[in-house]
């Protein structure tokens, strides 16, 4: 995908030469911030065995998580192939390169199996996601009873003055200019809280500010006492989709319908 359909739409990965780009640009310039943005949050995650990072652009966080988390087996999935190689080439270099897993996916379609996971984290990707809904479907779904899932986006109303003092940061020309654009494609709080209700999750049991409010940090738990959310058919749609059916009511009431035997009564009724 294109810079400027990108930018248009917001959607979709970052591929080719925009992922090397970002990879210099930004993932870099954040580096020296990684581990005080992750570290009270990684200290929540040392008992998980199986993690997943979800949309890892090139891996930095996976890799740090992996190298924090000395029992746990890492994977890190995104959209854009040239993100993966990225990945892969920085996890070679890292002490944990036995414990780190990059493989190209869809966040909607994630190639694992149910209850997977003990947490699943996704940092800066939730924005780009076509559909948010499914994503946090597909992340409960590979999430094992009790499992955790953290999201951290750009906050869409973050304050301009905490935007101009991130921006500055960047060392990539491009993502100078872009910067400010971008967060008009990112996710407002009560937005995100409104995706996290739709999904299987419901609402989130935990969340907080990052980078003086550029940043938004959402918490959830797998609940299992939770029903599924997804639309099912119901026996009784047909009856509100059909009343001009004047024997509507007689045939949703035959026992025949039910596979119930027509039958008399046992006994007489007391006089």
């Amino acid at each position: 995908m294109g810079v400027l359909s990108l930018l248009r739409t917001g959607k979709g990965p970052m591929d080719g030469w925009l992922a090397r780009a970002y990879d210099r640009g930004v993932q870099t310039a954040f580096r020296d911030i990684f581990d005080t943005l992750a570290a009270d949050l990684l200290d929540q995650l040392r008992s998980a065995r199986r993690m997943l990072d979800a949309g890892c652009g090139p891996g930095q966080f996976t890799i740090l998580a992996a190298e924090s988390l000395l029992d746990a087996e890492v994977w890190g999935i995104d959209l854009a192939p040239t993100m993966i190689d990225l990945a892969r080439q920085h996890a070679s270099a890292s002490p944990a390169a036995a414990r780190l897993h990059f493989e190209v996916a869809d966040v909607a379609t994630l190639p694992f199996p149910d209850a997977h996971f003990d947490a699943v984290l996704s940092s800066g990707s939730i924005k780009h996601w076509p559909d948010p809904v499914t994503g946090l479907r597909e992340i409960h779904r590979v999430l094992a009873s009790g499992g955790r899932a953290f999201v951290i986006e750009m906050n869409r109303l973050a304050p301009a003055a905490a935007v101009a003092a991130q921006r500055a940061r960047l060392h990539h020309w491009l993502f100078r200019l872009i910067y400010p654009r971008v967060f008009t494609k990112a996710m407002a709080p009560d937005e995100a809280r409104a995706v996290f209700a739709a999904s299987p999750f419901g609402a989130p049991t935990g969340e907080r500010r990052l980078l003086d409010g550029c940043l938004w940090l959402f918490e959830a738990c797998k609940d299992t006492r939770r029903t599924d959310r997804r639309p099912h058919r119901s026996p009784w749609k047909r009856c509100v989709l059909a009343p001009h059916d004047p024997t509507w009511g007689m045939r949703l009431a035959s026992p025949r319908r039910w596979g119930i035997a027509s039958r008399q009564p046992t006994h007489q009724p007391t006089k």
